[in-house]
């Protein structure tokens, strides 16, 4: 009954990790021990990374950490909310992470965010260029994609809402990528 998707599954398979294309650049790979959760701020690309360890800010554009709060904070997580601290103090966050949730997997110009799972239990996180689609080959459309990343243990993955910037994040890092042009 998949017969049809053998082809597409050896060309996933072949991929290999490479670095982003033009626009994208990783600005920073930052170690957080015991990721919970991560969101987006809506009008800034700023994250909120909730650990066992606490809160943390990144300013996704530079990839610098710009507050730390060392208190743990468990609250609202089966809501898939966490109230901000610094620069995002007052503001509930809505969360992607060990409790489900989602983060923005497409941008306005059509950047897009899949995760394939083809060797469990590894994913592996493809960046699929504008006009293209994961499944463009079976239906003679463009399938341009790079594989960058691949773990075990993705908590969350997603753009910013503004689409400027895009995390990955693993129960040990968050990985930030931004667009060169800002």
């Amino acid at each position: 009954m998949t017969s049809h998707l053998e082809p597409l599954i050896k060309k996933l398979s072949k991929l290999a990790i490479v670095a982003t294309p033009a626009p994208w650049e990783r600005k920073a790979s930052i170690a957080v021990g015991g990721l919970r959760a991560v969101g987006f701020d809506r009008e800034r690309d700023l994250l909120l990374v909730v650990s066992a360890q606490g809160r943390g800010v990144v300013d996704c554009i530079t990839g610098k950490k710009v507050e730390r709060d060392d208190e743990e904070y468990y609250e609202n997580e089966e809501h898939l909310e966490a109230e901000g601290i610094g620069p995002l103090s007052g503001k509930l966050i809505i969360m992607a992470g060990l409790f489900g949730g989602g983060l923005p997997t497409i941008t306005a110009d059509r950047w897009q965010l899949e995760s394939v799972t083809l060797k469990w239990p590894d994913k592996s996180i493809l960046l699929v260029h504008p006009g293209s689609d994961l499944f463009g080959s079976l239906y003679s459309r463009p399938d341009e994609m790079s594989k960058i990343a691949e773990d075990s243990t993705i908590r969350a993955y997603g753009f910013s809402h503004t689409g400027k910037s895009f995390v990955i994040a693993t129960s040990s890092d968050v990985t930030v990528y931004a667009r060169k042009d800002g």
